[in-house]
């Protein structure tokens, strides 16, 4: 299998990628008036979309230098289940399956705009290189969560909602990390009834939360931002070293412009 040359001109043609990018819009606009009515009109609309993305895929396919090379994208591939998708009849418990990837058209988007698809590149490519500060997040969380219960999780403390198992502790340090109103333990644990009840936990509470939250928001986070940074530039210099013109045109003409100086050498000589 070859590259169509007419279906390679149509894929690179940014008209037809300003098409594209107006139908995922349309379709994503269609899918949202469907949750508020199910009118033919917009039945009708979301297939013709769903047409437009079949006859997209072909021509994709065709542009194609292999079929191998087609799948190889991970984009074409998750453009495929999408479509095939909206083919499958929808009963019992298959059908939340494929609402939920009805609604994954949208993630089109990413694919059409090239910036998006930038950004989620980073992002899959942070991800698997955080591992390790992802090994050290999880740490942190597991000796927390554990001290955390052993200091605040007893019977009769003012926090032992909070902190009275290992998955409860976990899940408020985790609510701590995202500065959801964190304060309000500290204050709970040191508040009136508290101390009448001779149940107060004195500074320990304040200082577990403090280190806490320097720990995770300081540092961890910071570790995320920076190793996400650096994948930028590293993905960055990859697609413009994919975006080099290669084409046959192009090497026609560096070859004209060698030749062309070969000859001009000559005749100094």
């Amino acid at each position: 299998m070859g590259a169509n040359p007419q279906a390679v001109r149509v894929v690179e043609s940014p008209r037809f990628t300003a098409l594209v990018v107006g139908v995922i819009l349309l379709n994503a606009a269609l899918i949202g008036a469907s949750t508020y009515s199910s009118a033919s009109w917009i039945v009708v609309g979301e297939w013709t979309c769903i047409a437009f993305f079949v006859v997209e895929i072909a021509v994709r396919f065709a542009a194609a230098t292999s079929t191998r090379a087609y799948f190889k994208d991970g984009w074409n591939v998750f453009d495929l289940v999408l479509v095939i998708s909206a083919f499958i009849p929808a009963s019992g418990m298959l059908l939340p399956m494929l609402r939920v990837l009805r609604v994954f058209r949208v993630l089109r988007l990413v694919k059409a705009v090239p910036e998006l698809r930038l950004i989620v590149s980073v992002l899959t490519r942070s991800v698997a290189s955080m591992k390790h500060i992802g090994l050290l997040a999880g740490v942190l969380f597991y000796t927390y969560a554990v001290i955390g219960v052993k200091l605040f999780g007893q019977e009769g403390s003012p926090l032992r909602a909070e902190y009275g198992t290992i998955h409860e502790a976990l899940f408020t340090l985790f609510r701590v990390l995202t500065g959801d109103n964190w304060s309000d333990l500290r204050y709970k644990a040191s508040s009136a009834e508290a101390l009448a009840a001779g149940q107060a936990l004195g500074p320990g509470i304040t200082a577990f939360h403090v280190t806490w939250i320097i720990f995770s928001t300081f540092i961890l986070i910071n570790l995320i931002v920076g190793a996400i940074v650096n994948n930028y530039q590293q993905v960055q210099d990859i697609e413009q070293a994919k975006s080099v013109d290669i084409s046959d045109q192009r090497l026609e003409v560096l070859v004209k412009e060698l030749q062309q100086l070969l000859e001009a050498r000559k005749h100094r000589g």
